[in-house]
């Protein structure tokens, strides 16, 4: 009869010791996946709003720069309509008339070179970022105060939280309003601060 070699079975420990260890890196990488999402979609709202709300403000300002308060140009800023506010993708630097886009094409009849996207300086205006709603603006005068806005399009999680209250750390107190424990979670950027009783749509709940 054969004999096994007094070695036989030596390895079966350090098997068993790599088996246990791959258990426990699944069961951390498991417990971890919810962090390191919440992670992901702070970096990426952070980064998305930061970005877009800086743009915005430039474009806008460069309107305002380029033509003043000059005859046709009402007070010098791109209309809104009064009510909601106007898509910030359908703005027009009006320059010699007073047509104010309400609707919310962004493709259609306002992507004229008065568009403060198109004409010499175009610029890309990225879309919304994921899970939330496009950019408003609304120009209350300089009693209501002019103002850019965006808002998560559903409920927001940590992550989204996070997110927003990390980009509102790149503004002063003058220039941004977020509630963290807010309602709506909006995100108002002040294009010019009001004198007077801020516009509704320019604050934040």
């Amino acid at each position: 009869m054969r004999r096994f070699s007094s070695n036989a079975g030596i390895a079966i420990g350090p098997i068993l010791f790599v088996i246990a260890l791959l258990g426990i890196l699944a069961a951390v990488i498991a417990a971890g996946t919810g962090d390191f999402g919440t992670a992901t979609i702070a970096d990426r709202v952070y980064n998305d709003v930061l970005s877009q709300a800086n743009l915005i403000r430039t474009k806008i300002s460069e309107c305002n720069l380029k033509y003043g308060a000059s005859p046709g140009n009402g007070d010098g800023w791109p209309p809104s309509d009064a009510s909601n506010g106007t898509p910030v993708c359908a703005l027009i630097c009006e320059g010699d008339s007073n047509t104010v886009m309400t609707g919310n094409d962004c493709t259609g009849s306002g992507m004229t070179t008065q568009n403060i996207w198109y004409g010499m300086r175009a610029a890309l205006l990225p879309p919304p970022t994921s899970g939330f709603n496009e950019w408003y603006y609304m120009n209350a005068g300089a009693s209501g105060g002019r103002c850019i806005w965006t808002q998560p399009s559903g409920s927001a999680g940590e992550g989204i939280q996070a997110g927003l209250t990390h980009a509102a750390t790149k503004f002063s107190s003058q220039e941004v309003l977020y509630n963290s424990g807010g309602s709506t979670h909006r995100f108002v950027i002040w294009i010019t601060l009001p004198t007077g009783t801020p516009d509704t749509h320019c604050t934040s709940s």
